[in-house]
């Protein structure tokens, strides 16, 4: 009876242990970040504040802050090196438009971000999720929103990536995971960009940003590649606006999102926005909202947001104003 109660007791404090571990590895909030209000990197209209993971005597756990050991690399450079593919879905009803079906031909974990977009196919799409496709061909099944309604070829293109959708696109795959309000999205802007299409393709509005991507990709990859630091994402500043904050539970996981998000919020700048100029204050006030501790963040996000997970994992937080 004594040996059952301390086995009983034994297996107890493995499991309290296990799940403190699980719930400090996935939190993301003020005490395992620090926001680097003063630091920010500017360039002309777009403005990112870092956030660090914190080192060992600042309250975090330790110094190596990755997920995959650096063993990850994007969508975008997955599908240039041909190490993915990514495929239309069917079943017995028909075409499925909501989902796409991607494997993984190369040794590396790769990821995938919501927003992301695979021109071609039988129509154009934006993944509807944040998640890692690991090492081994095996079938993942991503669900996807529709970025071009009015095509549906019977006979489907290669797909090939596009970039990643605008804050506001994005903002309503993340906290709405409704199409309809993806296409009103995307009509919306085509019409303020007088360039509504016949198949209301939203690429054909994105596009129009593409010559302002060099300079501030080589700005914000410099000053990347300039920094020793582990960063866990940003929060980006227009004018006196706040496009988003972006975190992630891994430094790698981070870098290898890096370029995209650079892509979205320039294509999120538009001609009224201005050089940034929120105050620290008023940026902390964002922050206050949804890092001071899991049930704040919970709350926030549930309307505001979207918190992504891998494995049971959080791997990606994006929070709007």
């Amino acid at each position: 009876m004594l040996k059952l109660l301390l086995n009983s007791r034994y297996c107890f404090f493995v499991m309290i242990c296990f799940l403190s571990y699980t719930q400090t590895k996935a939190q993301l909030t003020y005490n395992e970040l620090s926001v680097q209000y003063d630091s920010p990197w500017t360039f002309k209209k777009l403005q990112l504040i870092p956030v660090r993971f914190k080192g060992k005597g600042e309250g975090g756990e330790s110094d190596n802050h990755t997920m995959f050991n650096g063993n990850i690399i994007s969508f975008s450079e997955a599908m240039r090196k041909h190490k993915i593919t990514v495929k239309e879905m069917s079943s017995d009803g028909g075409p499925d438009v909501s989902t796409l079906l991607v494997k993984n031909h190369s040794q590396e974990n790769i990821m995938l971000m919501s927003g992301e977009i695979v021109q071609g196919g039988k129509q154009d799409r934006a993944f509807g999720k944040t998640t890692i496709i690991p090492s081994g061909r095996h079938k993942n099944y991503i669900s996807v929103f529709c970025v071009e309604k009015g095509r549906w070829d019977d006979k489907a293109k290669t797909f090939k990536h596009a970039g990643t959708a605008d804050a506001a696109v994005r903002k309503q795959i993340d906290v709405t995971q409704r199409q309809s309000k993806v296409w009103k999205q995307i009509d919306t802007e085509l019409a303020d960009k007088n360039k509504k299409n016949k198949t209301s393709a939203y690429l054909n509005a994105y596009n129009d940003s593409i010559p302002d991507d060099t300079s501030y990709l080589r700005f914000f990859i410099n000053k990347m590649k300039s920094s020793d630091s582990s960063y866990a994402g940003f929060i980006a500043v227009t004018g006196n606006r706040i496009i988003n904050a972006e975190l992630f539970a891994g430094s790698d996981v981070c870098l290898a999102a890096y370029i995209e998000n650079i892509k979205s919020y320039v294509h999120s700048l538009t001609p009224a926005d201005g050089i940034p100029n929120k105050t620290q204050d008023e940026i902390k006030s964002f922050t206050d909202k949804f890092l001071p501790d899991k049930t704040i963040q919970k709350k926030y996000l549930t309307t505001n947001g979207r918190m992504y997970y891998y494995n049971n994992e959080v791997i990606h937080l994006v929070a709007y104003d």
